[in-house]
């Protein structure tokens, strides 16, 4: 059996694989049969635009029978609406959109019941949780309040709305793709204080809705460094193609991924090593956030 040898050196980065991706390549393309999301009903928060939209195309391209993408501003969402629908060259794919700032439960409620009833209220087969924003940076010492109530109502309590809203329609054994962001895990970087620390909670509560559901299959995932909105705000100059972690996510959405069931992965990583390593990452504490040298 293959046994964990890294970390190794990525973009930058420490990697879990010997190879490091930065866009998409043949193993991950929504084209594979392998990764078929026929008949399956897919809901996107953020899905107007960057990786939301990106990850929704991807979906299209490998047949998804309903995707319903969820974001604030109606332009965006209607323009996006057109490209997946393109985007399935057989015409197969039903596009549903919905308005919506999921920091506002009522409204999100609605929206997913309304998205529900538009899908023939079949169960959701795959949720994609990624919608979030990022504020202009700044220290710990001297951040607003206002800024920081601001960012939790639309991270933290916005995924928590998330997670209550669709539990009800999800179908029993569901995916649920949290978006998240490596600044959880990685050595602080000054001014990311909020965000980092947003991020780490969100990926415990997801931890704990695998937990609480062990029959989902719940995967954190940071998706690379890619040139968005969100992005922009960071300063950070994107890195990696918005197909690669659109196409990851087709994949880890798959029966192939199974074995990363409640585990944080990074989309540069490379799927056939990890694929490799299977048995080792499901029966141990490997790429689980913990304690280091203390694995509970």
């Amino acid at each position: 059996m293959v046994s964990y040898d890294g970390p190794h050196q990525g973009n930058g980065f420490k990697s879990f694989t010997r190879t490091w991706h930065s866009q998409s390549y043949p193993e991950i393309l929504p084209s594979r049969s392998e990764l078929s999301a026929a008949g399956k009903v897919v809901f996107i928060t953020g899905g107007g635009s960057g990786i939301g939209k990106a990850t929704a195309i991807a979906f299209a391209q490998a047949g998804a029978k309903v995707i319903a993408i969820f974001g604030r501003r109606v332009e965006n969402l209607l323009l996006a609406a057109e490209e997946v629908r393109k985007a399935n060259l057989a015409g197969t794919t039903t596009v549903v959109v919905e308005s919506v700032d999921i920091s506002q439960r009522l409204a999100l409620d609605a929206a997913f019941a309304n998205a529900s009833n538009k899908a023939g209220t079949a169960k959701v087969d795959i949720l994609v949780n990624n919608a979030g924003s990022l504020k202009p940076l700044n220290p710990l010492t001297t951040y607003g309040e206002k800024d920081l109530r601001e960012s939790i109502e639309g991270n933290l309590i916005g995924s928590f709305n998330v997670i209550q809203a669709a539990i009800p329609l999800l179908s029993p054994k569901a995916k649920i793709l949290n978006i998240s962001s490596g600044i959880g895990h990685i050595n602080p970087i000054p001014g990311f204080w909020t965000y980092a620390s947003l991020k780490l909670a969100i990926v415990k509560m997801f931890d704990f809705l695998q937990a609480e559901h062990p029959d989902l299959s719940v995967f954190n995932i940071q998706p690379g460094i890619v040139e968005t909105e969100l992005n922009r705000v960071s300063s950070f100059p994107g890195r990696d193609e918005v197909t690669l972690p659109a196409h990851f996510n087709v994949w880890i959405a798959s029966p192939e991924a199974e074995f990363l069931k409640g585990k944080f992965v990074w989309a540069n990583w490379d799927v056939d090593e990890l694929k490799s390593l299977a048995k080792e990452i499901k029966e141990s504490m490997l790429l689980r956030i913990c304690l280091n040298g203390v694995p509970m």
